[in-house]
């Protein structure tokens, strides 16, 4: 988008600078004696043309310039001038602009304009005549019509990289594959456009005619292979998006993909994501593609879709496409502020809807229907990617975690041990503490009140290690009615203050737990505690290993030899 600024600018300039050029036109090409009829079919066709051009692949192809040149060589400059811009007038009614781009229409009018007062001039210099007839006198034009030509295209393409970089503060550059086809265009249309002119000399006007039903022909057999041709690309990209996302690990991570890659493929303004999650559907994502940076934002807005786009889609099991924001928008919509296109589609798998992709642009009559099947398919493969992501982080926790009391288990503490050392050793950390408990007589709780008492036991006490611990350190079940704690950049004073806070809860605070052995209705009063041992790195290690090591000797040589329910620190 284009500053305020700028857009005052553009009006200011058309203003001031059309009059201008029609002026000078007048005077230096006066618009004399015309055929009506003629003039009638030349106008239809230059609509016929502007409105249906034809488009292969990622490139468009129109004979506008071939018709620019058979009006200014029957007419003159203020007739090409005057029917190049109606033309583009009914055009840009056609697009029905938004008030946010309408600054378009001023903007390709005036560069247009230019377009036609300068290659009209060095026409002139080099000698060419409007209205020639007979063979020597086309010979003669040649030349200057070529030069006309090749001046339109290089004015052309000055203004659109002005207009790039100027306006809108991008970077661009000017040789690159669309200049090449612009030229190619520009040079097919040269011989293009005499043709038409000496048909319409030879011939008459009813030649026009023909040659635009045989165009209009032409563009719907080319469109149409376009259109195949562009379904095939967008398949290809969409096998390539899904394997991206599938290579992503986290939902998080799959969902910023897809959206990312769809950004590529189709114009996206603002984008969300609907999920079904604990059997409700829940805004997973509210995605913004602004001008300077894509936005993947988790929700922050109301949860609520009652009575909105997103339930109907959700409850009629279908998409829903709206060309125009008068056809959609309500107070409820308030999040696509600047939105005018709106696609809505279900997420089906096994014949249930698992979610809804909403998308909204700010471009009218933004999403074709092969588009719209594009994204039916890459919102099913977004659901697999998601379920994959899930089973991947219920897998990835089911071997991380124990099932038990939910914290960490062994080898997830022994690969961060090992990853943190290599943080040590780079100096990208000062310290490492290691803190190894084993709960007192804990074989009694087992024994006198059951092994089911007793795992009510150390599911209370890892919820209490973890309420003291919070975010300064890792808590894991180190095996048995073992616990650990690892904690980063504490020296030993404070390593010795968190393992005394954890060794006084477990023994000032009392246990409750069912007496499986009795009488499962009567709870039983039980006092726990623990021997802490504690080691740090680098002061006593250098190794994982030998942290763990010097930690457990701490426990059991130092803390449990010295009466239980005590803290030991490592020392050499």
């Amino acid at each position: 988008m284009i500053s305020k600024h700028n857009n005052r600018l553009i009006w200011i300039s058309w203003a001031v600078l059309m009059p201008i050029i029609f002026y000078y036109a007048h005077v230096v090409s006066p618009l004399g004696q015309i055929e009506k009829a003629s003039f009638f079919i030349i106008f239809c066709l230059f609509l016929v043309v502007a409105n249906m051009p034809i488009q292969i692949n990622d490139a468009t192809f129109s004979f506008i310039l071939g018709i620019s040149i058979l009006v200014f060589l029957k007419y003159g400059l203020f007739a090409e001038l005057l029917i190049t811009q109606m033309g583009y007038a009914f055009l840009y009614i056609r697009l029905s602009l938004t008030r946010k781009t309408l600054y378009r229409m001023p903007l390709n009018s005036l560069m247009f304009a230019i377009c036609s007062v300068g290659s009209a001039i060095f026409y002139k210099l080099f000698g060419g005549t409007i209205g020639f007839s007979g063979t020597s006198e086309m010979i003669n034009n040649l030349v200057p019509l070529l030069i006309y030509t090749l001046v339109s295209f290089w004015i052309n393409q000055i203004i659109l990289y002005v207009i790039t970089i100027k306006l809108f503060k991008k970077d661009a550059k000017m040789f690159n594959r669309e200049f090449r086809w612009d030229l190619f265009i520009s040079l097919l249309m040269y011989p293009i456009g005499i043709s038409l002119y000496l048909m319409l000399e030879t011939k008459g006007y009813l030649t026009l005619f023909y040659i635009a039903i045989y165009y209009i022909i032409l563009m719907v057999i080319l469109n149409s292979l376009s259109s195949a041709l562009n379904m095939n690309k967008y398949l290809k990209q969409t096998m390539n998006i899904s394997q991206k996302m599938t290579q992503r690990m986290e939902e998080d991570n799959v969902i910023d993909e897809f959206f990312d890659q769809l950004t590529n493929l189709i114009p996206v303004t603002f984008g969300t994501l609907y999920l079904m999650n604990d059997d409700q559907l829940k805004l997973k994502r509210f995605f913004q593609n602004n001008a300077e940076e894509k936005d993947y934002n988790k929700p922050i807005i109301n949860n609520s879709f009652q009575g909105s786009i997103t339930e109907k889609v959700f409850s009629e099991k279908k998409e829903f496409i709206f060309n125009r924001r008068s056809q959609w928008f309500t107070n409820d919509h308030k999040k696509y502020i600047n939105a005018e296109s709106l696609l809505s589609i279900p997420i089906i798998k096994n014949k249930q809807v698992i979610g809804v992709l909403t998308l909204a642009s700010e471009q009218k009559n933004a999403y074709k229907r092969y588009q719209v099947v594009m994204v039916e398919i890459l919102a099913l493969y977004l659901a697999i990617a998601i379920e994959n992501a899930r089973f991947y982080l219920e897998t990835k926790m089911k071997s991380e975690t124990d099932s038990l009391t939910g914290l960490y288990n062994f080898q997830y503490l022994e690969a961060l041990i090992k990853s943190e050392f290599v943080r040590l050793k780079t100096f990208e950390i000062k310290s490492i503490s290691l803190l190894l408990m084993d709960l007192d007589h804990f074989k009694r709780v087992n024994d006198l009140y059951g092994h089911q008492a007793g795992n009510e036991v150390l599911y209370e006490v890892a919820q209490r290690i973890k309420s003291i611990v919070q975010k300064k350190g890792i808590v894991a079940r180190f095996g048995g009615e073992e616990f650990s704690v690892l904690l980063v950049n504490y020296d030993e004073n404070e390593t010795f203050l968190i393992a005394e806070e954890i060794r006084t809860s477990l023994e000032n605070i009392p246990f409750f737990v069912t007496d499986h052995m009795k009488n499962e209705n009567q709870k039983i009063k039980l006092t726990i505690t623990a021997s802490i041992g504690a080691a740090i790195a680098p002061n006593v290690a250098n190794e994982p290993t030998d942290l763990i090591r010097c930690a457990d000797r701490a426990m059991y040589s130092d803390a449990k030899n010295a009466g239980r329910n005590k803290v030991a620190l490592y020392s050499k």
